[in-house]
């Protein structure tokens, strides 16, 4: 419990006549020393009853560094359980490899947004459009005319080419500027790249 939830408790443990041994023992289980406990008991009483129970004198120094010690453990604690969170949560974030475009032609429009967004996060469907995006990486995938159409901020390595290569596609010679052909028994990627852009397509033969 943060501070203000104890605090809250206690008062209602007053209300209802719980004996102080109770109080301070609950202020004990959540880190209060013994002393201090006794003594935060008193602070909350006299807020209450302030002319039947009178404040007990302390250096306000150690309050200081209860509380702040308690408010610091709450931070630590709460950001790893988010750490975990996150970790647990959310996939590797990548980028898209022939792969993944072969698994998601074979398997169908109806697992795109699923599929995608276990390579990374983002990916939602654009009705209007009919294609899906995912606008934090300024990427969009869509179907048209049998192909499966992936369009990207220009690609400023060869990674995706190599993986075609290393996976048994031939480069297909062409002599339009900007465009590469990759081919293996079963698809044909056309990779066209402009000044801001790649266009990947992707198609059985």
């Amino acid at each position: 419990m943060d501070k203000q939830q104890i605090t809250d408790q206690i008062k209602w443990m007053i209300a209802d006549g719980n004996p102080d041994q109770e109080i301070e023992a609950l202020l004990v289980a959540e880190g209060v020393a013994r002393a201090e406990a006794k003594y935060t008991l008193s602070v909350i009483k006299n807020e209450l009853f302030p002319h039947e129970y009178p404040l007990i004198i302390e250096p306000r120094k150690n309050r200081n560094y209860l509380w702040a010690a308690l408010l610091i453990t709450g931070v630590l604690v709460s950001l790893l359980i988010l750490h975990l969170w996150r970790t647990q949560s959310n996939p590797a974030e990548r980028g898209i490899t022939p792969g993944d475009m072969i698994l998601l032609m074979k398997a169908g429009p109806g697992v795109y947004t699923t599929e995608l967004n276990k390579i990374n996060i983002g990916w939602t469907y654009n009705q209007d459009n009919d294609r899906w995006e995912n606008k934090h990486r300024k990427t969009a995938i869509a179907t048209r005319m049998e192909k499966l159409l992936y369009m990207c901020p220009v690609l400023h390595d060869h990674s995706f080419q190599d993986y075609l290569e290393n996976h048994d596609f031939r480069k297909i010679i062409y002599s339009k500027p900007g465009n590469e052909i990759f081919q293996n028994n079963e698809f044909t990627f056309n990779i066209q790249t402009s000044e801001h852009y790649t266009m990947i397509s992707l198609a059985y033969r």
